[in-house]
C-alpha cells in the first residue's frame, strides 16, 4: 500500500513536472525583433531630394521674373523714347536761317517761333512753375523733352536766358540708387556734368533743376513734386 502510494506521488509529481514545462513553453511571451528606428529629426534622402529641387526652382523662377521685369521695364523706356521721336507737331510757324553748310540736301534749319536754336536743337522755357512730370508733360505735347545737357557751351547758352532767381527742371533724374538717366536715353556721361559743389547730396531728391548759386550756375538734385520751371528743347527742323 505504501509502494503504492509513493508511486502515486512519482507519477503525479512528474507529470507536475511534465505538464508545468508544457504551460511555461505555451505560455511564455515571443520576444519580436525589434524594427530598426531612423533617428528622429534625421529627414528622409527623399525628402532632402524634394526640398532641394523646390529651392532650385524658386530660385529659378525668381530670376526669371527679375529678368524679365527689366526687359519689361527697357521696353516700356524704348517706346516712349520711340514714341517722343515721331510724335508729329505741326507749328504754325517757324524761324529758319541757312544751314552752313547744310545739311545733306536741306538747306534752311528752322525752329519753331519763341525758341531759341544752338548747334541742332531748339530751346523754350516754360515760365509756368509744375512738378518734374507735369513740366516733361508740358515739353512732350509741344514735341519735345525737358532740357539735356551734354557740354558746358550748352549749358552756357541757355542760361544766359535764364532768371538767375529761378530754378528750371532738367531732363534729368534718378531711376534708383543714384543711377542718374535722360529721358531722351542719351548715356549720362560723369565726365560732362556740372552740379552744384556737394551735390547731388539726399538720396530721396530724384529729379535734377538748374539754377544759380552766388557766380555760377549749375545742376542741384530736388524733389520731383516741387514746383519749378523748365526748359523744353527739341532738335531743329531741317528743310
Amino acid at each position: 500500500m505504501a509502494s503504492e502510494i509513493t508511486y502515486a506521488e512519482v507519477k503525479f509529481k512528474n507529470e507536475s513536472k511534465s505538464s508545468g514545462t508544457y504551460l511555461d513553453s505555451a505560455t511564455a511571451p515571443k520576444v519580436k525583433p525589434t524594427p530598426h528606428l531612423s533617428k528622429p529629426g534625421c529627414p528622409s534622402l527623399l525628402f532632402t531630394s524634394l526640398m532641394a529641387l523646390f529651392l532650385l526652382l524658386a530660385i529659378s523662377f525668381l530670376a526669371a521674373f527679375i529678368f524679365y521685369f527689366q526687359k519689361y521695364s527697357q521696353l516700356l523706356e524704348e517706346k516712349k523714347a520711340v514714341s517722343l521721336t515721331h510724335k508729329v507737331i505741326t507749328y504754325k510757324e517757324l524761324n529758319c536761317k541757312k544751314d552752313n553748310p547744310p545739311t545733306s540736301d536741306k538747306v534752311w534749319s528752322c525752329c519753331p517761333k519763341d525758341w531759341k536754336p544752338f548747334s541742332s536743337h531748339c530751346y523754350f522755357t516754360v515760365s509756368d512753375s509744375a512738378s518734374w512730370r507735369e513740366s516733361e508733360e508740358k515739353c512732350s505735347s509741344m514735341g519735345a523733352h525737358l532740357m539735356v545737357i551734354h557740354s558746358q557751351e550748352e549749358q552756357d547758352f541757355i542760361t544766359k536766358t535764364l532768371d538767375p532767381k529761378a530754378a528750371y527742371y532738367i531732363g534729368l533724374s534718378d531711376a534708383g540708387h543714384r543711377q542718374w538717366r535722360w529721358v531722351d536715353q542719351t548715356p549720362y556721361n560723369e565726365s560732362a556734368t556740372f552740379w552744384h559743389q556737394g551735390e547731388p547730396n539726399f538720396d530721396h531728391e530724384q529729379c535734377v533743376t538748374v539754377n544759380h548759386r552766388k557766380s555760377d550756375w549749375g545742376w542741384n538734385d530736388v524733389t520731383c513734386n516741387g514746383k519749378q520751371k523748365s526748359v523744353c528743347q527739341v532738335k531743329k527742323i531741317y528743310l
